[in-house]
């Protein structure tokens, strides 16, 4: 049953993007950038949605009173495909750093450009962290969340890997705070597997943390160390 409803459920999510992208993707003349931003929330409540009722899987999230009234860059372990739901829902309008190939699929590529996020190609090394930092800080000025998986990609929900400097950099820099987010939805939803298990995902937000006065390093030690240490296994 678990296979059954993990099917079915993946079909209806690809669905639904296929229904609500196009829509989300119309000029700006018939759809604002706020409802355009609407409807990617409403993708993400449908999918919550979807996914517990077919599912079985819910969530609970803490420390919502942690988020700042200044929009920062927000560091998410990146484990499944649940967390986006989340992230949309809860921290819109944002700009996402992703990966660069997704732009040579078209219907990704309107949503990298109208929603404003940052493609990075893997193994540029500098010319890459500029793009973050010089997009990210236009991005921050805007009001937008910055979103940043500083692992570099899907990692097993209870291990870890060294992040990368954008993220810091661009904190740094632009004297925005960090704001970690840990969870666990890769224990139920696994980073490359179809079967979605019934159960709870668990998040938690941080307390973000002033990056002046810390060198790259100490400000990706701190985020690090927080978001592994608040995993629940």
């Amino acid at each position: 049953m678990i296979y059954i409803r993990s099917i079915v459920y993946t079909t209806l999510m690809f669905i639904s993007f296929l229904v609500l992208a196009p829509m989300a993707l119309l000029p700006s003349f018939i759809v604002g950038e706020r409802h355009r931003w609407q409807i990617a929330q409403a993708w993400a409540s449908v999918n919550l949605y979807l996914s517990k009722k077919i599912c079985g899987l819910t969530y609970t999230i803490s420390g919502l009173e942690n988020m700042p009234e200044e929009k920062c860059v927000v560091f998410v372990k990146h484990s499944s495909v649940y967390e986006i739901f989340i992230m949309l829902r809860y921290f819109s309008p944002s700009s996402w750093v992703g990966k660069y190939e997704l732009m040579y699929v078209p219907i990704f590529r309107g949503v990298f450009k109208k929603f404003k996020l940052i493609p990075v190609k893997r193994g540029r090394g500098f010319s890459e962290t500029e793009r973050v930092r010089n997009e990210g800080r236009e991005r921050l000025e805007s009001g937008n969340w910055i979103i940043i998986f500083p692992e570099g990609t899907r990692m097993e929900y209870n291990k870890s890997k060294r992040y990368g400097l954008s993220g810091s950099i661009l904190a740094k820099e632009t004297g925005a705070k960090v704001l970690p987010v840990s969870h666990n939805a890769g224990k139920l939803w696994k980073r490359r597997g179809l079967l979605k298990h019934p159960g709870n995902i668990d998040f938690i937000i941080g307390v973000p943390f002033e990056t002046s006065g810390l060198t790259l390093a100490e400000i990706n030690a701190v985020g690090k160390k927080w978001i592994d240490n608040n995993v629940v296994l």
